[in-house]
């Protein structure tokens, strides 16, 4: 039985992530970008990909920790897990909504 689903490439996902980086290459004036949000509201992952049903509960996440998290990997304190893409995912999403590619 053939699926309807969407088939994702990695090789495609990795292109994604070059011309993001690509992107963030050519701020030139911004070597850094600050944090002036933290908390944000989180949806639980059972009830994230149920658009049918209202979520349930709310969770807080914090861009401060999850960035904290990441640079672990950086600076060789620990190796990168699968869960290290919801934290960047957050990263990114701020990144979006301040429109630092402008």
């Amino acid at each position: 039985m053939e699926s309807n689903n969407p088939v994702l490439k990695v090789s495609d996902i990795k292109k994604i992530i070059m011309h993001l980086s690509d992107e963030l290459n050519k701020l030139d004036n911004a070597e850094v970008v600050e944090l002036e949000d933290d908390l944000y509201w989180n949806i639980l992952d059972e009830d994230i990909y149920s658009p049918y049903e209202k979520p349930g509960d709310f969770t807080m996440g914090s861009l401060t920790e999850d960035w904290e998290f990441l640079q672990k990997i950086i600076i060789g304190e620990r190796q990168m897990i699968s869960y290290d893409l919801y934290k960047l995912a957050s990263i990114l999403k701020y990144l979006g909504k301040k429109n630092v590619l402008k």
